[in-house]
């Protein structure tokens, strides 16, 4: 997501392990999440079926290690539960959650809290991964936060950095070799803050341009997409990864002539849609940049949000409930991707007193409009696979 951290849960919220609804000791239904593979433009199970990626975040990961308050944004730190997976697992239909990740943390830089990085961070991802792919749901995990040098990663920079991102990639990508999971190589590239050039599609696709760093304030070295693909193939993994488009994964109109190469050919392009976006935020724009790659290729809106009667400047501190209506962008925008069997994961299943919450308590109560209604469509896509 492109805007600031997000808040942290309510402080009403309930403990791991309780909650309304989580009396129900079920830890998920059907069998366990097993990898993936794509078969021209869809994920398929190793028996050939069709997975249609679709659920939600669950955000934390990316800045509770570095603000000092654990691995998650959870009330106690750790990785959610087995009983708050299961919460997740009962929203009928989802078989995915998108896990946001840290770069320093994951790595063990010294720019970042040692108590919550490195090894204790990594089992602690490695945990919440095994839950969810116990309870049937592939974990989507997306490099979120990054930075390079000594940067301390607050915010998200523009892209990838030569100096960490392929060692966290070689890294990751050696952890869940066997796992039921999916890597989102960069969560929302934006280099030059072009909205669609030849100099940041050839950024975003190989690398080695100059950018100024977010965190640093100082010039970096850019990795690109094929650096992070190679880097993840070096280590023997043969899972599916995402390579999001520039504009903070908004625009995809360079995608397929700038395509990333995967020798494995296990690539899908991811998409953000937010109401606010600047660029594609209307169905013209989906019928004119998404169609042709979803033809070619799994497409993944790896984040989408509710309908705001709001723009996104200040959203974050101040977006009251009363902001999300039902119907307009969120429901054209999720027709739009069931129609061209397209994945999506929303933001975010995360207990918070803010817009984007789907769900009101660690039991998976749905909130009012955003959560009541994803949830509804997830189940009524459930028939679909």
């Amino acid at each position: 997501m492109r805007l600031v951290a997000a808040l942290a849960v309510l402080l009403l919220a309930v403990p791991a392990g309780c909650g309304s609804g989580d009396a129900d000791p079920d830890r998920g239904t059907g069998a366990p999440a097993t990898p993936l593979r794509v078969d021209g433009n869809r994920f398929v199970g190793a028996d050939g079926r069709e997975v249609p990626l679709r659920g939600f975040n669950f955000s934390g990961a990316e800045y509770a290690c570095v603000e000092g308050d654990g691995f998650f944004d959870t009330p106690d730190g750790g990785p959610p539960s087995e009983r708050v997976v299961a919460a997740m697992r009962r929203w009928r239909g989802a078989r995915a959650v998108r896990v946001p990740l840290n770069e320093q943390c994951w790595l063990g830089l010294a720019s970042v809290p040692a108590a919550h990085a490195g090894r204790a961070y990594r089992s602690a991802v490695r945990t919440f991964v095994e839950r969810l792919n116990a309870a049937g749901l592939v974990a989507v995990l997306d490099l979120h936060r990054s930075a390079p040098g000594d940067g301390v990663p607050r915010g998200q920079e523009p892209m990838p950095d030569r100096e960490h991102s392929p060692g966290f990639w070689r890294s990751a990508a050696a952890e869940f070799r066997t796992a039921a999971v999916v890597f989102d190589l960069f969560n929302e590239p934006f280099p030059y803050g072009d909205t669609d050039s030849d100099r940041a599609w050839r950024c975003w696709r190989d690398g080695g341009c100059t950018l100024t760093s977010v965190n640093t304030g100082r010039p970096y070295v850019a990795a690109g997409m094929n650096e992070l693909i190679a880097a993840v193939r070096s280590t023997g993994s043969r899972q599916p990864v995402l390579a999001g488009g520039i504009h903070w994964a908004e625009s995809l109109t360079g995608w397929l002539a700038h395509r990333p190469d995967d020798p494995l050919g296990q690539l899908g392009a991811s998409f953000h849609a937010y109401s606010f976006n600047e660029y594609c935020s209307a169905l013209r724009c989906y019928d004119r940049d998404l169609a042709p790659i979803a033809r070619q290729v799994p497409l993944f809106a790896g984040e989408i949000g509710p309908t705001l009667t709001v723009g996104s400047a200040g959203v974050d501190a101040a977006c009251p409930r009363s902001a999300v209506r039902g119907g307009g962008f969120a429901d054209s925008t999720l027709d739009w991707l069931g129609a061209h069997a397209a994945g999506y994961a929303a933001w975010s299943w995360n207990p918070w007193p803010d817009c984007w919450a789907l769900v009101r308590d660690w039991g998976g109560e749905p909130t009012a409009l955003w959560g009541v209604g994803l949830r509804r469509r997830l189940a009524a896509a459930q028939g679909g696979g």
